[in-house]
C-alpha cells in the first residue's frame, strides 16, 4: 500500500511539472513501468492487446466479423488465465496468479472495440487509446471506466485545485474504510464478537462471521475504488463512481445498480442488451448477465452457483413487479417505511447469504454454514 502512495506522488508530480504536451506520455509511461516493475507478463499481455486492439479497430468501417475476432481473441486470453487458477496441478509446489489488471483492462479492450465497431467513439489519434488503457489509476482493480468520458477529460482537464482537493479527500477516505472501518472495526472488532458468541451461541456466531465477510468485502473493495477515483482526480480525470451504498438498497435489482457499478452497466450493455435482442427474454438476460459477472471473478462452480443464486434473485424480483399492481396500495407514511426497511434487511441478507458460495471452498461447506445458521 505505502509502494502504491509512492508510484501515486511520483506520477501526479511528474504529471503536472511537465509541459503538457508531455503529460500524456508521461502517464502512460510511468503506468506501463508500473506494470513491468510489479507484472511484467501483465505489461506484455496488456501492450499486446493495446497494440492488436489499434490495429484491427483501424478500418473504418469496421466489418462485424473483424470486431468479433478481435473480442473473442482477448476473452480467450483471459479465460486461459483464470482456468489457470482453477486447474489442479500434479506439482503441489505450482502456483499461478492471474496478471495483475487482466481482468479489467481485457473489458476496457473488448468495450472499445465494441464502441468502435458501433461509430460510437469521436475521433481520436492512437495516442488517446494508448492513455486510456495505460492509466494507472484504475489498472489494478477498476473501475472498468469507459472510453468516451475518458477522452472528454483528456480534451478538457487542467489543473484545478478544487479536483485536487476532492481527490485527496476521496484517497483519505478509500483509506479510513480499508486500514480503519475494514481492518479494524470489521475485521478485529466483529471477530472477538465472533469468537466469544461462538461456545454459547454457535447459530449467531456463524451468522456474524457472514456477516463481517460481507462488509469486509464492500469495504475492501469500495476502498480501493475511492482510491482509484481519487488518484484520477488528482490528474484531472473523473472515474464513475463503483459504489453508491449498495447494502441500503430495496431489492436486489438496486442492488446490482450500486454495486460494482462499472462491471454491472458493462454487462448491462453488452450481456443484456444483446440477449433481449436476440431472445427478447428478460430472464434469460438478467441470468446470463450474472453468469458472466460470476465467472469473471473466478471460472469456477462456486462462481457459477453464485451468479446463478443472483440471477435467479433478480428474475423473482421482474416477476414480482408484474403481480405489484395487483396487490393493495399503502397509503400510510409510517407503514410505507417500515416496508421500506423491511425490504432494505431482506435485500442485505438475501446478498450476505449469497457470499457464503464464494467465501467457503466447497459447496458442501457453504451448505454447513446455512445449516448452522438456521438449524443451530
Amino acid at each position: 500500500m505505502l509502494s502504491f502512495v509512492g508510484w501515486m506522488v511520483l506520477t501526479v508530480s511528474g504529471y503536472w511539472l511537465l509541459p503538457e504536451r508531455l503529460r500524456d506520455a508521461w502517464l502512460s509511461g510511468v503506468s506501463f513501468a508500473f506494470l513491468l516493475t510489479h507484472a511484467p507478463l501483465s505489461a506484455v499481455i496488456l501492450l499486446g492487446f493495446a497494440l492488436a486492439t489499434y490495429y484491427f479497430t483501424r478500418p473504418d468501417p469496421m466489418s462485424g466479423k473483424r470486431a468479433l475476432a478481435i473480442c473473442a481473441a482477448i476473452v480467450f486470453v483471459l479465460i486461459y488465465y483464470k482456468l489457470q487458477i482453477s486447474i489442479e496441478f500434479a506439482d503441489a509446489l505450482t502456483t499461478v496468479a492471474i496478471p495483475l489488471g487482466l481482468s479489467y483492462y481485457s473489458f476496457r479492450c473488448v468495450h472499445y472495440v465494441i464502441e468502435r465497431y458501433k461509430g460510437t467513439l469521436a475521433p481520436h489519434p492512437a495516442g488517446d487509446l494508448w492513455s486510456y488503457l495505460f492509466f494507472l489509476p484504475t489498472l489494478l482493480a477498476g473501475p472498468i471506466h469507459r472510453f468516451g468520458p475518458f477522452h472528454r477529460d483528456m480534451k478538457r482537464r487542467g489543473w484545478n485545485p478544487g479536483l485536487l482537493a476532492e481527490g485527496l479527500e476521496r484517497i483519505l477516505y478509500g483509506y479510513v474504510k480499508i486500514a480503519f472501518l475494514s481492518n479494524y472495526v470489521v475485521s478485529q472488532g466483529l471477530n472477538r464478537l465472533v469468537t466469544d458468541l461462538n461456545a454459547d451461541h454457535p447459530a449467531a456466531s456463524v451468522y456474524l462471521s457472514v456477516v463481517k465477510g460481507g462488509l469486509n468485502g464492500y469495504l475492501q473493495f469500495s476502498g480501493y475504488s475511492d482510491i482509484a477515483i481519487g488518484f484520477g482526480l488528482l490528474l484531472g480525470y473523473r472515474i464513475m463512481e463503483n459504489f453508491n451504498w449498495p447494502f441500503l438498497r430495496r431489492n436486489i435489482a438496486e442492488f446490482w445498480g450500486s454495486w460494482h457499478i462499472s462491471l454491472s452497466s458493462w454487462c448491462r450493455d453488452y450481456v443484456y442488451m444483446v440477449v433481449i435482442a436476440l431472445a427478447r427474454r428478460p430472464a434469460l438476460a438478467a441470468v446470463a448477465s450474472m453468469l458472466v459477472i460470476g465467472l469473471w471473478h473466478e471460472l469456477s462452480y462456486r462462481y457459477l452457483l453464485w451468479g446463478l443464486y443472483n440471477g435467479i434473485g433478480i428474475v423473482a424480483w421482474q416477476q414480482f413487479q408484474r403481480l405489484k399492481p395487483l396487490l393493495p396500495r399503502v397509503e400510510s407514511p409510517a407503514v410505507a417505511r417500515v416496508l421500506h426497511g423491511a425490504s432494505v434487511v431482506l435485500t442485505f441478507h438475501f446478498v450476505i447469504f449469497g457470499f457464503v458460495l464464494v467465501h467457503e471452498p466447497t459447496l458442501g461447506q457453504a451448505l454447513a454454514v446455512y445449516r448452522s445458521i438456521f438449524e443451530g
